[in-house]
């Protein structure tokens, strides 16, 4: 009899929204896992209800991200242990898409089944709001970010979890040891990638590598940004036996998939805004978002700085490292 719940290596299934037109969701996630070699099982949460059946279980790895209500959510709950129960070495990496910017756009019923999730993940990639509302941490400084990381691990046990970008003072920045060299101390036009790992073995006193990676801020706005951030997280994430050709990095696993993951991001911003400004004729106060800016405004705003994925696949497969993670 052939088995046909077989967990294959380099196979996810990625839940998560999809659109026909633009990149976000699964739209966005799908194409660089899948040019980094994945074999991508979509299930679109705002599309089709979730039709896991026999002969779909064989995935090595498990990616969700937005799922809107609570109902959907439970569902995502249950395939999670579905899938261990027939591979145990399951990688799961939850992107906890609840909002941005002090706003939640999804229903407030899922918060409590995200915190039930997060034990259940190999690793988080959640925007700073989305911390803040796991953690119950307010993060406005250097030891409010290192108090939200500890926190992740010391409430949920979960192994790994990089918070994709959170502005902090430039102070906070120094006081971390990760300001770069030549950015005047009052410059607040930097975010940070901030990941931590647990260290310690299971019952022991916890201990952890922190570590942070600063970019600068731009000024437009791009959709999906988070979505393709963490299915890069997982297309990169660390085998568990590493690859004896790879040198191991100088602070953790982590810190090299969390440079890889900014290295090819920025590179596909770049794209994206160069060719937004060829759109624009060059202005670039026309692709960047108004206060009183109108339906048709914000629709051909937004159509103008569409992530340029397709056209970035150097970038996904082969990024510049030119922002670098620095241990705190």
């Amino acid at each position: 009899m052939v088995q046909v719940n077989v967990p294959q290596d380099k196979r996810v299934l990625s839940i998560q929204s999809h659109v026909v037109s633009g990149w976000v969701g699964n739209k966005a996630a799908t194409f660089p896992m899948q040019l980094l070699g994945w074999e991508v099982d979509q299930a679109n949460t705002v599309e089709f209800s979730n039709h896991t059946t026999n002969g779909l279980l064989r995935q090595s790895h498990l990616l969700t991200g937005y799922v809107p209500g609570a109902d959907a959510l439970l569902v995502v709950s249950r395939t999670v242990d579905r899938l261990r129960a027939i591979n145990p070495a399951l990688t799961y990496v939850l992107d906890p898409v609840m909002g941005d910017d002090g706003r939640i756009y999804v229903s407030e019923s899922v918060i409590p089944i995200y915190k039930s999730l997060m034990s259940k993940a190999t690793c988080a990639t959640p925007n700073y709001f989305e911390a803040e509302l796991l953690t119950d941490v307010k993060i406005l400084d250097d030891a409010s970010l290192r108090l939200a990381l500890r926190t992740f691990h010391e409430r949920y046990n979960i192994p790994h979890v990089i918070i994709s970008a959170v502005s902090i003072p430039t102070s906070s920045l120094a006081a971390l040891g990760v300001l770069p060299a030549g950015v005047p101390a009052g410059d607040a036009r930097m975010l940070l990638c901030a990941g931590s790992s647990i260290t310690s073995a299971p019952g022991a006193p916890l201990t952890t590598t922190t570590f942070g990676i600063p970019f600068p801020e731009l000024n437009e706005h791009y959709e999906g940004v988070g979505d393709v951030f963490s299915s890069l997280v997982l297309a990169r994430f660390p085998p568990r036996v590493p690859a004896a050709d790879v040198e191991p990095h100088s602070i953790s696993p982590l810190a090299r998939t969390a440079e890889l993951a900014i290295g090819s991001l920025q590179g596909i911003l770049a794209h994206t805004r160069e060719h937004a400004l060829l759109l624009a004729k060059g202005r670039a106060d026309v692709i960047v978002a108004k206060e009183g800016e109108g339906a048709e405004e914000r629709v051909r705003r937004l159509r103008m700085v569409e992530l340029r994925l397709v056209q970035s696949q150097k970038e996904i497969l082969d990024p510049v490292l030119t922002y670098r993670a620095v241990q705190f």
